[in-house]
This record gives C-alpha cells, structure tokens and sequence, in this order.
C-alpha cells in the first residue's frame, strides 16, 4: 500500500530513493503512530499521510540526512491532530447521548448538559496519564493490561490512577447527586 505512493510520479532516481525510504521507515512509522493512536485503522492512515507529506516536499526532504527525523515528526504530529478530532468527537457523544435521557424536558437537558461541562472542567484539569487511562477504560471500555501496554506503565500505576480519578471525579460531583 505505501510502497504504491512513490510511483505515482515519472520514474527517476528520486522516485527509486523514495521507494527506499518508504520501505526503510515504515515499520518505524507505523510503530510511533501505534504507540500515540493505539491500536486504530488511523495507524496506517498517518502513516500515508506522512509520506504522501514528504512526496510533496520531496525535494527539501529527499535529500535530507534527517528523512527519519521528519517523517517521525510529522507522523507524531498527525497522531496528535486525530487524537484531539477524537476528544471532541467523544465530547461532543458525552453531552448529546449518554447524559439526556429526555430532550423533551429543557431542565433536564439544560442540567444534564452542564453536568458534562463540569466533568469535562475535572477531567481536564487532571495529570494527562490520569486522565488519559480514565478515558481509556471509561469511554474506551479498555481492560487494565492493554492500557498499561499502551502508556508503557505497570497494570498497579494503571490501577492507582484510575482509583484517584474516580474518587475525585466521585468527590468533585458529590452536588449533583
């Protein structure tokens, strides 16, 4: 699938140099995105991305002695903009679905929506990795190994986090109750 990006030009020396360097780093690539994204079809989506980036630029980037150095980059960088597409994506689910039961009742709604607000206020005011395995095993119903394997911490830091975010999440909305 990626080698096929670097024949989408007329074939010279640089189309061969590029096929190189997509067959050179894309087990790189796709690692770092992996290990930023975890296991999602917007692995391999980054991925592409970033070579059909470097193709654009292929003549400040191909000649580069810092190819790998850029293409990690970038692939961090379009890692990152999916997982903030997919915050607000999970944002925007947490106040329309899960919390209005009733949308026929404007109180109901009008509470629900800023029970959302107030946990979303807590939620981002956690440490990241707190926050992070939160929203791993709450939203992404993930079990306590794969979030341990995916943030690269023991399953106990896993545990002792999501402890302390529940029951500060459980004290913090101790009014709404």
């Amino acid at each position: 699938m990626l080698a096929t990006i670097a024949t989408t030009r007329t074939p010279n020396a640089d189309d061969a140099v590029f096929q190189q360097i997509v067959h050179r780093h894309s087990a790189m690539l796709r690692s770092v995105a992996r290990r930023t994204l975890g296991g999602t079809a917007d692995v391999d989506d980054v991925v592409q991305e970033a070579f059909l980036a470097a193709w654009t630029h292929a003549e400040s980037v191909i000649e580069s002695e810092r190819i790998a150095g850029w293409l990690v980059t970038t692939v961090r960088r379009r890692s990152y903009d999916r997982l903030r597409s997919a915050t607000l994506r999970r944002r925007a689910d947490l106040d329309d679905d899960v919390l209005v039961p009733d949308l026929d009742d404007p109180a109901n709604v009008a509470h629900c929506r800023s029970l959302a607000a107030e946990a979303r206020r807590i939620l981002e005011s956690m440490p990241e990795l707190q926050r992070r395995c939160w929203q791993l095993r709450q939203l992404d119903h993930w079990g306590y190994t794969e979030i341990a394997s995916e943030l690269m911490i023991p399953v106990t830091t896993v545990r002792g986090l999501l402890v302390r975010a529940r029951a500060r999440l459980a004290r913090e909305l101790a009014d709404w109750r």
